[in-house]
């Protein structure tokens, strides 16, 4: 409680006391011979009724001095990047540990890795803003820390500018409410209602509003990215031996590579032997057939001579008789 409304106070209770001798004193002298008993009665009503505006004045000295103590609204956005050599198991660690403080995950993208480029991982997490630090802290220790950035912006008169209007047209609307009940012709109806939907309106976007202020004060949202490891590029070594190396190395991947093409082609060459082998059955089929074919005219050929050369031994005979 603030030591300034003691005094207060004090003189409150003074003036409450004064005023009740006074109306206790004009009580007595205007009652006169009325009697002592309804002057004692005056006097006390009048000291009750006195105390109660103390009692009243001091009640609303309080909430003016608790409503001048402002609770300051401050919204956390954080920025994270760390290095892993598993990205992937980094951020299901991160996950559980997020709802393991209470807040939860909004937005999760994973790349897993190739021969080309390593895997990655973006999250956006919210954490309760009474933790933001301790979570940051284990977030750090899930892997190498490249980056931390934390901001906080405060919020408060912006809060303070929204529950002023929705209080304004919550009293508006209620109001509002009233007079419809109470319209009498048509016209007014239909007026009353078209500002009741109007105001009706704006106060559900202002408590909308003040939800999602409220949201972001009490959950602070963190980015995080996660990254592996770039490949370290070696330099090429020099003199004898680092050519000899270079020399072998390159002889090993050249005799992989010919393994590599053998392995592929051996099927090819497997079918082709194969069709080779079948073509050279059916052509020497094809020769042997051709050879005898000659020997046989050759032979019909000597055949047909004899047979000729009778028939002319046969004629000259005769001639000759």
């Amino acid at each position: 409680m603030p030591i300034r409304s003691l005094p207060r106070r004090a003189v409150t209770a003074t003036v409450a006391a004064v005023l009740a001798l006074g109306l206790a004193g004009c009580s007595g002298s205007g009652a006169g011979g009325s009697g002592d008993a309804g002057a004692e009665m005056s006097a006390q009503d009048s000291a009750g009724e006195a105390a109660a505006v103390a009692e009243a004045t001091a009640a609303t000295e309080e909430d003016d001095s608790a409503s001048s103590v402002v609770d300051r609204e401050v919204v956390v956005t954080g920025y994270l990047s760390l290095v892993s050599e598993q990205p992937t198991t980094t951020a299901a660690e991160l996950v559980r540990l997020v709802e393991q403080a209470g807040g939860h995950v909004e937005e999760r993208h994973e790349s897993p890795g190739d021969e080309d480029s390593p895997g990655s991982a973006s999250l956006t997490v919210r954490v309760p803003a009474d933790r933001t630090s301790s979570a940051v802290d284990a977030i750090g220790d899930l892997g190498t820390v490249q980056d931390v950035e934390l901001s906080s912006t405060d919020v408060t008169s912006r809060g303070q500018d929204l529950d002023a209007r929705i209080s304004a047209l919550t009293t508006s609307t209620e109001r509002l409410t009233e007079l419809l009940a109470a319209a009498g012709s048509t016209a007014d109806l239909l007026e009353v209602e078209r500002e009741l939907s109007e105001r009706q309106a704006e106060l559900d976007s202002l408590v909308a509003q003040r939800d999602a202020l409220s949201d972001e004060v009490a959950m602070s949202t963190l980015h995080v990215q996660i990254d592996a490891p770039e490949a370290q590029i070696t330099a090429p070594r020099g003199g004898f031996t680092g050519g000899l190396a270079t020399g072998w190395e390159a002889l090993v991947a050249t005799v992989e590579t010919v393994v590599l093409v053998l392995g592929v082609l051996l099927p090819w060459l497997v079918l082709a032997a194969v069709g080779y082998v079948v073509y050279r059955l059916v052509r020497r089929r094809r020769r042997a057939g051709s050879s005898r074919d000659p020997e046989d005219g050759a032979r019909d050929d000597a055949q047909d001579g004899a047979h000729h050369s009778a028939q002319d031994s046969a004629s000259s005979a005769d001639d000759g008789r």
